[in-house]
């Protein structure tokens, strides 16, 4: 018996170090940050394409914009892709940077490539870290927060407690094996999901809430570092002179498909959007309606029409809408991406500035 008890010991013992030991190695793939590509705080980044050469500047929080100062009562937080992080647009002359000029304390948690489930997390995230704001100010892009939503169970994600000090990784949470329990959580979640959609015949994913995320190689070069080096993603990104946006045609299925507005992608999205208020109690919230290049440049779809207006009817009285449809014009973006350049980004801050309070 003695010698029995001392194996199980040994096995216990043993198995204790190999799920240590890959706490300890997780710690090379999995990292705690705001930002869905993390990045090295203070980290400076040149973006060129063809119509643009700019820097980005990061903050301690490897945000776009002024270091986040925890002591601050913010006027407004600004959550949104990349037409609110100012992709294109050099240093001082963004949206977070014209409303600071009018005297307004703002922070910028905005990043590229994400979308409305990304908005509430960061959100999240940061009221964790001890933000505070009188407004909460979304950029839902309507040419692209629409896709990758569809299929998808966000009821985990809408419903997530989130912890004080949501980004502290210390000794007790190697000792909690924190990094090992997300990632099996999340490749569980995956098997679940995968069972559940064999025996359905049906293909839904469930919205884990990124805890951690997959660190990155940083790379100064910003097309490098995103496109995760890869030679055909960077020249699509970069862009071509003879590739304008606005000689695009589209049908208004095409155009429906490509944006991946749906009713489920609809319902889906104003879920999210209308959970925000009771996640920022006190705190006004306003969805910015951002129309997409093709719009602006000409592009009209009776069903586009109609889904912009059910989503204002939609969303919850608590959340305020201002609507860019209309008052955006082709001078105002870039011709090859589609998004803002400055005077877009100076016309947007005033217009958001008439409505903070």
């Amino acid at each position: 018996m003695r010698k029995f008890l001392n194996n199980i010991l040994i096995l216990i013992i043993s198995l204790l170090l190999c799920a240590y030991l890959a706490e300890f190695l997780l710690g090379f793939y999995l990292v705690k940050s705001v930002p869905r590509y993390p990045l090295p705080p203070y980290a400076l980044q040149k973006h060129t394409a063809v119509d643009y050469d700019v820097k980005y500047r990061y903050n301690n929080y490897s945000l776009r914009g002024a270091d986040y100062r925890p002591a601050v009562l913010y006027d407004a937080v600004l959550l949104g892709d990349s037409f609110f992080f100012g992709q294109g647009v050099g240093e001082g002359k963004t949206l977070g940077d014209r409303l600071r000029e009018k005297g307004w304390q703002v922070l910028n948690v905005s990043e590229i490539a994400t979308n409305p489930i990304d908005y509430l997390h960061k959100l999240n995230v940061m009221q964790a870290q001890g933000l505070r704001s009188r407004n909460v100010v979304i950029g839902l892009c309507m040419g692209n927060d629409f896709q990758d939503i569809e299929g998808k169970n966000i009821n985990k994600a809408l419903t997530y407690n989130y912890g004080l000090n949501f980004l502290t990784y210390d000794g007790w949470s190697f000792l909690k094996m924190e990094r090992l329990q997300y990632q099996l959580f999340r490749k569980g979640q995956q098997l679940a999901d995968w069972v559940t959609n064999r025996n359905s015949g049906q293909r839904r994913e469930t919205v884990v809430v990124h805890e951690f995320e997959h660190r990155r190689k940083f790379d100064a070069d910003w097309l490098r570092f995103f496109a995760g080096n890869r030679p055909e993603l960077i020249e699509a990104m970069a862009g071509a002179q003879g590739k304008p946006l606005s000689a695009e045609r589209l049908s208004e299925t095409a155009y429906l498909q490509k944006i991946q507005l749906s009713e489920e992608a609809l319902r889906k999205t104003i879920e999210i959007l209308n959970a925000i208020p009771s996640r920022a109690p006190n705190t006004r919230v306003y969805v910015v309606l951002i129309p997409g290049p093709h719009y602006v440049w000409g592009f009209r779809s009776p069903r586009y029409d109609q889904y912009v207006q059910r989503l204002k009817g939609m969303l919850a009285p608590s959340v305020a809408v201002i609507d860019l449809h209309g008052r955006m014009t082709p001078e105002m973006h870039f011709l090859h991406d589609g998004h803002w350049n400055e005077q877009g980004h100076r016309l947007v801050a005033e217009i958001i500035s008439g409505h903070l309070h």
